[in-house]
């Protein structure tokens, strides 16, 4: 009779611990999700294309396949190879979004996109820069490294020609897209550097300029062209200062609406050549 008893026991408790168990709330298992995001597998685009103002070679300097993009789990319409069958896909030059304007000096970039099947888009992009000649370049080379101490940031000037040179961070800051502008450094009558920097197409379309620190707002871009260009504040190191001006058009006659626009605040920025 004991172990009747004892057996009833056991098999009441465990009941209990069946019901009790049934009667909680499972957490809900998470699901893997299959994850894409494509890539570019070969380039075949340069990073930069620098011309001469008004030069029509540039479509024909791009290659007809510009670049081989990959998405090895959902593939591409019309895709080819790999996992699926269709991973790979040729981006070409007839799918092209847009060319700069190579009558305008300054910088601009064009881009290539595709979307995968599970609609993960992969883009390929190649930055274009229209230069004007200096036949009266100033006496520094400019090139080199500049450093922004207020972020850290280490910002590159290429030369492009004498008297002419590349930057794509003016505002050095490694949060911002890198965009190509034109600098010009042209020699004064007194044999000294003098900075020039026309208002060039942003990354927002609108336009930019880098003016003196001293600059008021609301003028046109030829006023600060004129009468307010960046400076370099000192020889050596040598130190650029400027402030970022943005307007609603790359316009000589568009106006400063004294606010920022697009990326860029109007603080005083030193960069000091490393």
């Amino acid at each position: 009779m004991k172990n009747i008893m004892l057996t009833l026991s056991s098999l009441l408790l465990g009941c209990a611990f069946f019901f009790a168990a049934c009667d909680k709330k499972e957490e809900i298992d998470s699901v893997a999700q299959r994850v894409s995001i494509p890539y570019i597998a070969i380039s075949y685009l340069q990073d930069v294309y620098i011309y001469a103002q008004g030069s029509t070679s540039i479509y024909t300097d791009i290659p007809n396949v510009v670049a081989v993009a990959v998405d090895s789990v959902y593939g591409f319409e019309g895709g080819y190879g790999g996992k699926t069958g269709m991973d790979s896909i040729k981006l070409l030059k007839s799918e092209i979004l847009g060319f700069g304007d190579t009558t305008k000096l300054g910088g601009s970039s064009y881009s290539f996109q595709k979307y995968s099947k599970g609609n993960y888009r992969v883009t390929q992009s190649a930055a274009v820069v229209i230069a004007g000649a200096n036949n009266n370049p100033g006496p520094t080379a400019l090139e080199g490294n500049y450093l922004r101490a207020a972020t850290g940031y280490l910002m590159a000037v290429s030369k492009v020609a004498n008297g002419v040179y590349l930057i794509t961070n003016p505002g050095g800051a490694a949060s911002v897209a890198s965009n190509p502008y034109l600098l010009y450094n042209y020699r004064s009558s007194l044999g000294q550097d003098s900075l020039s920097f026309a208002n060039q197409t942003d990354n927002c379309g609108g336009g930019l300029q880098l003016v003196s620190p001293a600059a008021p707002n609301g003028l046109t871009s030829a006023d600060y062209s004129a009468l307010h260009p960046p400076i370099i504040s000192n020889p050596s190191p040598l130190t650029f200062q400027w402030r970022i001006y943005e307007f609603p058009t790359a316009s000589a006659t568009a106006t400063h609406p004294g606010a920022a626009l697009c990326n860029w605040g109007l603080g005083v920025r030193t960069f000091v050549k490393q």
